[in-house]
C-alpha cells in the first residue's frame, strides 16, 4: 500500500522553487525571473523511495509570513489552516546559496509553526564561482533540520532531496 504525503515548496521569490518543483514532478511549469510568476499554487505528484507518493505544492514566493500581497496570502492561508486538504506534512523551504541569510527569516517562521521543515539550498553550482563554502552538518545542527544542497540547473542533489522528504519524520 502506498502512502501519500503533502509537500509544500516555500521560499523567497527567485530561489528556484518552480525549478525544484519541475525536478521533483517531471512537469514543466513556467519559470521566470520577475515578481508574481507563481501567483497561485501549482500541484504535481512525485514518486519517492519506499512506495511513497508526494503531492507537491509549489507556492508563490514570499519573504515572510507577514503578507503584503495576494500571492503571499496564499502561503499563509495554507500554513495556518490544518484542516486544508493540502496542509503540508512537510514544508520544504527553498533558498538560494547566494542569499541564504535573507532566506532564513522565512525558514525560521515556518519552523515556529511546528510543521516538519526541510531546508533546500539551491544553486550549489554557484558556490565555487562565488567563493562560498558551507558547513552543512553545522547548519543542520544549528537550525535543527535536514538540509539538501542541490543544483536544479545541473540536476544535482534531487535524489538526496527525495530521500529527505521520504524520511522527514526521522
Amino acid at each position: 500500500m502506498s502512502k501519500q504525503i503533502n509537500v509544500a515548496l516555500i521560499g523567497n521569490p527567485n530561489t528556484g522553487k518552480t525549478s525544484v518543483f519541475n525536478a521533483l514532478t517531471g512537469l514543466n511549469q513556467k519559470v521566470g525571473n520577475y515578481p508574481g510568476i507563481t501567483v497561485e499554487k501549482k500541484e504535481g505528484i512525485c514518486k519517492l523511495p519506499r512506495g511513497v507518493k508526494a503531492h507537491i505544492i509549489d507556492l508563490p514566493g514570499t519573504y515572510s509570513l507577514n503578507a503584503s500581497s495576494l500571492d503571499e496570502n496564499v502561503v499563509i492561508e495554507l500554513l495556518l489552516n490544518k484542516n486544508d486538504k493540502d496542509f503540508p506534512d512537510v514544508a520544504v523551504v527553498v533558498s538560494d546559496v547566494e542569499n541564504l541569510k535573507r532566506n532564513l527569516l522565512l525558514f525560521t517562521q515556518i519552523k515556529d509553526l511546528e510543521i516538519p521543515t526541510l531546508l533546500v539550498i539551491n544553486m550549489a553550482d554557484r558556490m565555487k564561482y562565488k567563493g562560498i563554502s558551507l558547513d552543512i552538518d553545522y547548519l543542520e545542527e544549528q537550525l535543527n533540520t535536514k538540509i539538501a544542497l542541490i543544483s536544479t540547473r545541473k540536476k544535482e542533489g534531487i535524489e538526496d532531496l527525495k530521500q529527505l522528504i521520504t524520511n522527514y519524520k526521522d
